[in-house]
């Protein structure tokens, strides 16, 4: 038995590493600069307004807890001008209270600030605040929310039509001055959000409906941007105690909130897109798996993720759960140092792919989380283009390495965090013991999370593994971000593929953009930049009694549309 077999079976179905969505993004941007924009050939003028009604149920729907799940992401064509749709908001008195069981603690309300992208924040405040525009979480598209229309006159200016009946919870109207004054807060705070906005040069209040916005550049980005936007009003936002109860224009209002612990919501009856389906919605704060597993499977609590591949069988075995495996926009990827040799022989990288059993570790470490990836940003995203897998195959790497020139008892090491991914110390020894099978001693290097990203910045390792999240649904956050050379995260340098990707970003024509995705992830998974075995899945584990919630693939639940039987 090969050793790599006897880590398999011996470390099968351990505990879930826990990793939140904003540390996976600060780690793969490595604390560095974004990319410069390079502007690209001159966009079609667009516009858009898809035609579904905001916040409609999903056309999916069925009285089960969970209704649907994401779906691979499709190129979306360059929208045209368009009024939303005026179907009513749906009629409805809300009832009834969900009780959620996050996994993280919640350190803020703030949507602009430091904690703007981890999961609490981002999740409670899809509830209280709205967004420019909403995505839909099974088809990927585009949807009106706050704006109802949005049009480009030229390739770097965006401007958003808002609806004039949204109003705070306090009642006032939601007008462009509060969309200004909430990016104008964003590029003051200087948070993980503020790089989605890094080339905003201006925001003018039009008129009270209108909000243009300018760019330094040509973006084709905004709407993914503007989909995580949280619009905040202008007049209180910045009084000291407002993020201790903030007022949004969302389907909640909060009740109680105390930082560090339980939030409380209750509905906002007088919504623009209709009351929402429950009276009451509370989040308890359990990071505690054990705690959460047992709340969610004794009734405490209605609904849950983030469980470890070992709890799943028990909890499918409750006849009054639902457990739904969803895709994901996070991923498990390997970085080669391109700048040390011999990494900057792309046949060695590639031996290193070809050299893991993927399949066997997704079986015996990732059941019911993971699946095997096929390119180089998951099948949820818009850009996704699947690639020819790289075969278990120990000879064809062999060959390759000797080819390369590479003899046999190579040292290296590889860099990790413990909080860099769910099973990661397990995949971590098991991946080393297969490239130990074909001459390449691999030093599984576990480090401190902060030493981690500081040798990952420095480029001071041979190989790194770590997970992403691809938080804005759109490829440009991860490829442009992490590949072009002027970002310099791994070493590698190619002016195609940084052509490609600035090209992508530069132009609104989404249909362009997804072919010009397509060509770079070729690029990036035939030339090995990186090996990219795993997409990751996340369980959402529901009470039967629950209705109407669909799973989102960006780990943001919306609960408008939720319901619970008494």
């Amino acid at each position: 038995m090969h050793a790599h077999d006897r880590v398999l079976k011996r470390r099968a179905f351990l505990g879930l590493a826990g990793a939140s969505a904003a540390a996976a993004i600060l780690a793969a941007c490595g604390g560095g600069s974004t990319a410069t924009d390079t502007p690209a050939a001159k966009p079609t003028t667009a516009a858009g307004s898809p035609a579904s009604a905001p916040q409609a149920a999903p056309t999916t729907a069925a009285p089960s807890a969970v209704v649907g799940t994401a779906a691979p992401a499709a190129p979306q064509a360059a929208p045209t001008t368009a009024a939303a749709s005026a179907a009513a908001p749906v009629a409805r008195a809300p009832s009834g209270t969900l009780r959620v069981a996050h996994p993280n603690k919640v350190l803020s309300l703030d949507p602009t600030g430091p904690n703007s992208l981890e999961g609490p924040t981002l999740t409670i405040g899809k509830a209280i605040f709205d967004q420019l525009v909403s995505k839909n979480p099974v088809t990927g598209e585009f949807k009106p929310s706050l704006a109802t229309k949005w049009e480009t006159p030229d390739p770097s200016t965006w401007v958003f039509t808002l609806r004039s009946d949204a109003k705070f919870h306090d009642g006032s109207p939601v007008t462009a001055t509060d969309v200004k004054a909430t990016l104008d807060r964003i590029a003051a705070k200087k948070g993980p959000i503020q790089p989605l906005w890094a080339t905003l040069t201006s925001v003018e209040a039009t008129n009270p409906t209108t909000a243009t916005m300018k760019f330094s550049a040509p973006i084709g980005t905004v709407l993914a941007s503007a989909a995580l936007l949280n619009i905040l009003p202008a007049a209180k936002m910045e009084a000291a105690d407002f993020f201790s109860k903030p007022i949004g224009s969302g389907p909640f209002k909060v009740t109680s909130y105390t930082a560090d612990s339980d939030v409380t919501l209750e509905a906002n009856s007088a919504y623009w897109g209709g009351a929402p389906g429950l009276q009451s919605l509370i989040f308890r704060i359990i990071p505690e798996t054990t705690a959460r597993i047992t709340s969610i499977d004794t009734g405490e609590i209605d609904l849950t993720w983030t469980i470890p591949p070992d709890q799943l069988p028990k909890l499918k075995q409750n006849s009054n759960l639902t457990v739904t495996p969803t895709p994901t926009y996070t991923y498990y990827f390997i970085w080669m140092n391109s700048k040390r040799p011999p990494f900057t022989d792309k046949r060695v990288r590639q031996a290193m792919a070809y050299a893991v059993d993927v399949d066997a570790i997704v079986k015996n470490l990732l059941a019911g989380i993971g699946k095997r990836a096929d390119a180089p940003i998951p099948s949820t995203v818009f850009g996704y283009a699947p690639q020819t897998p790289y075969a278990y195959d120990p000879k064809k790497a062999m060959q390759l390495l000797s080819d390369a020139g590479v003899k046999s008892g190579l040292e290296v090491d590889m860099i990790w965090s413990p909080t860099g991914g769910p099973q990661i110390k397990d995949i971590a020894d098991t991946l080393a013991s297969y490239w130990n099978a074909v001459g390449i001693k691999t030093k599984s290097d576990q480090q401190e999370p902060g030493v981690w990203l500081d040798n990952l910045i420095k480029l001071n390792w041979d190989m790194d593994l770590q997970t992403n999240t691809v938080l804005t649904g759109d490829a440009d956050f991860t490829l442009r971000r992490l590949y072009v050379t002027s970002a310099n995260r791994n070493g590698y340098a190619n002016p195609n593929l940084d052509k490609l990707l600035n090209d992508a970003a530069g132009t609104v024509d989404q249909k362009k953009r997804a072919d010009l995705y397509a060509q770079a992830d070729k690029i990036i998974w035939d030339d090995a930049v990186g090996i990219f075995p795993f997409e990751l899945l996340e369980n959402f584990v529901a009470s039967k009694k629950v209705s109407g919630f669909v799973p989102p693939a960006n780990g943001i639940p919306s609960f408008a549309n939720v319901t619970v039987q008494k």
